[in-house]
C-alpha cells in the first residue's frame, strides 16, 4: 500500500509504516508541508497514494468535489491525533494514532478488520 501522510502527522509515522513494508511518505519529505490541500491531493493522485489526514473539513470537500466532477481520486483516511482529541475535549483514546494505524495496516494485510 502507498501512503501520503499529511502535515499534522509525524514524519516518524511514515517510517513506521515503511517498516511494515508499506511505501509511506510524509508531505514534509516531499516539500509539501504548508502547501495547499489541493496540491497534496494532486501529488497523491499522481503517485497513486492513499492520503492520511486529520483535516476532515478540507479533504472531505476536495474528495466530494473530485468525485462529482469525475476528476481522478484516491482514498482518504481520516484519523484523530492526540492534538485533535485534546482540542476537541474527547480524551477517550489511550494509545497513539501510530499504534492504531500500524495495527490496522497489519489487519488489512491479513484480511481482517
Amino acid at each position: 500500500m502507498r501512503w501520503l501522510l499529511d502535515e499534522m502527522l509525524p514524519r516518524a509515522l511514515a517510517q513506521q509504516l515503511t517498516a511494515l513494508d508499506h511505501d509511506a511518505v510524509s508531505v514534509h519529505d516531499v516539500e509539501l508541508a504548508g502547501a495547499a490541500d489541493n496540491d497534496v491531493f494532486d501529488l497523491a493522485v499522481l503517485q497513486e497514494r492513499l492520503i492520511v489526514t486529520e483535516n476532515f473539513a478540507d479533504f472531505a470537500r476536495l474528495l466530494d468535489e473530485r468525485q462529482h466532477s469525475g476528476a481522478p481520486c484516491v482514498p482518504v483516511v481520516f484519523v484523530l491525533t492526540w492534538r485533535s482529541i485534546w482540542t476537541s475535549g474527547h480524551a477517550t483514546i489511550r494509545t497513539p494514532t501510530s499504534v492504531h494505524i500500524g495495527r490496522s495496516v497489519r489487519e488489512m494485510d491479513r484480511g481482517t478488520r
